[in-house]
């Protein structure tokens, strides 16, 4: 179950690392959504590069640890 749960953690992080960098839009409308509760505009603006690449690195390290568990 373990593994499992890695893989939809890293593909969720690669996900948001892609909408973070080409795909903002789709960050502003979840943002939209979770204002009040996590985020605002600014911070989506300032750290979007940083953003990115810790969803990118968790999400590949997440995948790897996945599939090394499976295979």
């Amino acid at each position: 179950m373990m593994p499992y749960l890695k893989l939809l953690l890293g593909l969720i992080f690669c996900f948001l690392g892609y909408c973070y960098l080409y795909k903002i839009s789709v960050i502003y409308r979840i943002n939209r959504v979770l204002r009040e509760t996590l985020l605002n505009d600014s911070y989506c603006a300032l750290v979007k590069e940083k953003a990115a690449l810790l969803f990118w690195l968790a999400g590949l390290l997440l995948l790897y640890m996945g599939l090394t568990a499976i295979l």
